[in-house]
């Protein structure tokens, strides 16, 4: 997980630098991600199914291999944006793939401290998050950016790999099939729910689809391009990237707080008050911009409901669609992810590109967390799968 959030997380580090080396706008830029994204909408849904067949093992090495691909011909782009184009593209493989790749096989062995399992996981995305700005910042400002990029993906790719092989589990059991002690150790047995026609077509599925995208949308579209976004409000550059740094370390402790609540509480309602909270960034954005404390608070608080937020989705996915074809159904959620990944800044550095003002991206997210919320409310009590005995 922190290999996956790796790219988003130093984005906004990486797009000033850029820009005026290679003489491109905001905007040309943001087709890099907006590649991943395209590419998102066909491949996550079957990759998600390829994940339930093959198994995390297999999938994380091809989303490492290809990661490690993309990020190296980042640092060898030429003047021609074709070059980043097909850089992103290789990342819109992995992309395909994260984040069910990581989260398919933990919500698939646990059942009661399945929060706390998730939100463990999902810290990954807050350690890049810590490490990866100031790392970023340091070479980039001592060697440039083709070599920043050529640090980060060395760094994160070598530590995942050997990480992968040892303890990522295998391929998943068929459900209808019961344990067999002589079985592979890497086989681990599938949990029940809804089969994939039945899943794709339901009401939660939708609302949860409907969800994650819109505020995905709204949310990616400032923390991508936070760095810009908060010096456009009158904070420095060297003040935004330690505020991006310290949002890091706040986004690990709410993605743990998280995981306990959700163990203890109603996921639905997590989720709802979670959305609601996400208002308060763009808000202090708008009534205080330029104030540093307000901002690092703000996004601070931010970090922490955000990793509710986040968290929750997943867990509502094995909670209301069950978990055998967990790939399959949170592979297809995630398509609006990817799609906000790269949908989300491309929008946002457009506008800044024809009005010089973030503005109008702080003013839209407030609605989209609204309808993230409502979204949530629909979804009503949770569904009770019955699983029969390994006997």
């Amino acid at each position: 997980m922190a290999l996956a959030g790796m790219l988003s997380s130093v984005f906004g580090v990486m797009l000033e630098p850029m820009s005026q080396d290679l003489g491109w706008s905001r905007a040309e830029i943001s087709t890099g991600p907006f590649v991943v994204s395209i590419m998102g909408l066909f491949l996550a849904t079957p990759a998600g199914h390829l994940i339930d067949r093959w198994g995390s093992k297999l999938t994380g090495v091809i989303v490492i291999a290809c990661t490690f691909v993309a990020i190296m011909g980042m640092a060898m782009v030429g003047k021609h944006l074709w070059h980043w184009w097909a850089a992103w593209f290789f990342f819109g493989i992995a992309g395909g793939f994260t984040s069910t790749v990581w989260m398919a096989p933990v919500s698939t062995l646990f059942d009661k401290g399945r929060g706390m399992a998730i939100a463990v996981t999902m810290c990954g995305a807050s350690v890049s998050g810590i490490l990866s700005p100031p790392i970023t910042e340091w070479v980039l400002q001592h060697h440039g950016w083709r070599v920043a990029f050529v640090v980060l993906g060395l760094f994160w790719c070598g530590l995942t790999l050997p990480l992968v092989l040892a303890f990522v589990p295998g391929r998943l059991r068929e459900p209808e099939t019961a344990p067999d002690p002589s079985d592979d150790a890497d086989d681990v047995p599938a949990a029940w729910g809804m089969g994939p026609r039945e899943g794709l077509t339901s009401r939660p599925f939708w609302l949860m689809f409907t969800a994650s995208g819109i505020s995905g949308i709204t949310s990616l579209a400032l923390i991508l391009n936070l760095v810009p976004v908060l010096t456009y409000t009158g904070i420095s550059r060297t003040d935004a990237i330690m505020i991006a740094s310290v949002m890091g370390m706040a986004g690990l402790v709410g993605r743990l707080v998280s995981g306990v609540l959700m163990d203890m509480f109603d996921i639905r309602k997590l989720a709802i008050i979670g959305s609601l909270l996400s208002i308060a960034l763009p808000l202090s954005l708008i009534v205080a911009p330029g104030v540093v404390w307000v901002a690092m608070v703000s996004l601070i608080f931010h970090s922490l409901v955000g990793g509710l937020r986040m968290s929750a989705v997943i867990y509502m996915t094995s909670t209301y669609l069950g978990a055998r074809s967990f790939g399959l159904f949170y592979g297809a959620i995630t398509t609006t992810i990817t799609v906000a990944q790269g949908l989300g800044p491309l929008i946002a550095n457009y506008i800044y590109d024809q009005t010089q003002s973030y503005l109008p991206t702080i003013w839209a997210a407030v609605p989209g967390f609204l309808i993230a919320a409502l979204c949530f409310w629909a979804l009503g009590p949770k569904p009770d799968f019955s699983r029969p005995s390994a006997s």
